[in-house]
């Protein structure tokens, strides 16, 4: 028994939900869908709120968009099952036994994430291909190499835990907007001792960004990471769970992120052209992460243990 869980934004999920359906149906797991709309356009919740014709789907709209971690909150809030499965909703089903590969590992408490892939080809548009090329680089990793540090691979794309597990954690509502919920939820994890495991079980993700929404949404993530930083300070198990927080900690030991924010404010525009362009350079995008950090913090000063 099994209760899957989907926020969802400006996105059709038929596709998705039917898939699902098909699937738990064939194999004759009991099950439910919850699809809880995020204050998506009517066009969106017109298509969606069709969904709700079928016995297993549940599909109920909020008022005004409450943000990513309230709403997956809500929907395990909403959940009649032991056990929860979290979709994103710009996602595709990649493997005909997709949920029979959850299910078989569905005993006891446990938190089990399936991963993220792409579309091989190039999208035919260059205004998608810096989320596109970060996506293969970053977050396509095999079971095996993310059992190698579960904890710090976690995504919330594609996971299930059980309710007992969810409700010690809980994704922190004081992050708003998007990114870092997931960072923060596995660093949380790993504070009480809960591992994950890694299975090769992925969603494709398709709802790729324009480059421009994309750089939008890096720095309002980098913006929740340094509202982290500001309630945890620099905990060695933070550090170690986020790259850019190793680095950015490393530089102001060495007090060089002045300099990394004077190279920011002079070469920044360039670095963005970089990465609006035919070819984007992840490097380039690493340092322009580091540089936006520095410059937000460039008139306050967090604590450096």
């Amino acid at each position: 028994m099994i209760s899957i869980l989907i926020p969802v934004f400006n996105f059709n999920v038929s596709e998705l939900v039917t898939e699902l359906c098909r699937q738990a149906n064939e194999a004759g797991i009991i099950f439910e869908i919850i699809l809880l709309d995020d204050a998506s356009t009517d066009s969106f919740k017109g298509i969606n709120t069709k969904l709700s014709e079928n016995k297993n789907v549940r599909y109920i709209e909020e008022d005004d968009n409450i943000g990513r971690s309230k709403i997956r909150n809500k929907l395990a809030d909403l959940a009649t099952y032991s056990y929860l499965l979290f979709l994103d909703c710009d996602s595709k089903i990649s493997s005909s036994d997709y949920l029979e590969n959850y299910i078989k590992l569905c005993k006891g408490d446990v938190v089990i994430c399936g991963g993220r892939i792409y579309e091989p080809e190039k999208p035919a548009s260059c205004d998608l291909l810096l989320r596109w090329k970060q996506g293969r680089s970053r977050e396509e990793f095999s079971a095996e190499l993310r059992n190698k540090t579960p904890n710090k691979s976690f995504m919330t794309n594609n996971f299930v835990i059980t309710k007992n597990l969810f409700n010690q954690i809980r994704f922190s509502e004081e992050i708003e907007g998007y990114g870092h919920e997931d960072t923060l939820f596995g660093y949380e994890l790993t504070k009480n001792n809960i591992s994950i495991i890694h299975i090769d079980n992925p969603l494709i993700h398709i709802g790729l960004e324009t480059n421009t929404m994309f750089l939008e949404k890096t720095k309002e993530s980098i913006r929740n990471l340094n509202g982290i930083l500001s309630q945890n300070g620099y905990e060695k198990l933070l550090v170690k769970t986020i790259k850019l927080l190793a680095y950015y900690k490393f530089f102001r030991k060495l007090r060089l992120d002045k300099f990394v924010n004077f190279l920011f404010n002079s070469f920044g525009r360039m670095m963005e052209k970089n990465l609006m362009g035919t070819n984007p350079n992840l490097m380039v995008f690493d340092f322009y992460k580091l540089g936006y950090l520095c410059a937000i913090n460039q008139n306050h000063s967090n604590r450096i243990d």
